[in-house]
């Protein structure tokens, strides 16, 4: 029963996309008007250069960027006590940003978001670092507020911390 409905499905398939083939296909792309075609573009340009202009507009109301001078050198390049690195890059600005975290995000998406936001460089150590010192399970939701020179201990610390 099943296999005689879907071969007439098919054929009718088969049968509709020869129709269509024979009907349709005599249509050519060259029918549409080239002026037509140059406005479309045109519209599309002008929609793509009002579009980046709010996405660096939103880019740039999202983070701040600040001289590394009003940062102590020594800070950036410096250690924490158990031996991990700085996550700082070693341009010559800091970004700042504010970190959303919502209800339901994990580790693994916290990570991947400072790493989005430029704020460590590589999530999946931050996210061992997480796990290694038990903490994953302590992440709270909310607004937190870091920058790219603090180092994991730094921003493990802020993420953990209840904000009101």
């Amino acid at each position: 029963m099943i296999r005689d409905i879907l071969r007439a499905v098919g054929i009718g398939c088969l049968l509709a996309a020869g129709i269509l083939y024979f009907t349709i296909g005599s249509k050519v792309p060259s029918d549409i008007d080239s002026q037509q075609l140059r406005d479309t573009v045109g519209k599309l340009q002008s929609e793509l250069a009002k579009t980046k202009e709010l996405l660096a507009t939103a880019q740039t109301t999202s983070s701040v960027k600040e001289n590394a001078s009003k940062v102590d050198m020594e800070k950036v390049d410096e250690k924490e006590d158990d031996g991990t690195e700085s996550n700082s890059s070693s341009s010559d600005t800091i970004l700042k940003t504010i970190l959303v975290i919502e209800d339901g995000s994990n580790s693994t998406v916290v990570s991947a978001n400072l790493e989005r936001l430029g704020i460590i460089e590589n999530a999946a150590i931050f996210n061992s670092y997480l796990e290694d010192n038990n903490l994953t399970g302590k992440i709270q939701i909310g607004e937190h507020q870091v920058d790219s020179s603090m180092n994991f201990k730094a921003i493990a610390k802020e993420i953990t911390t209840i904000k009101k």
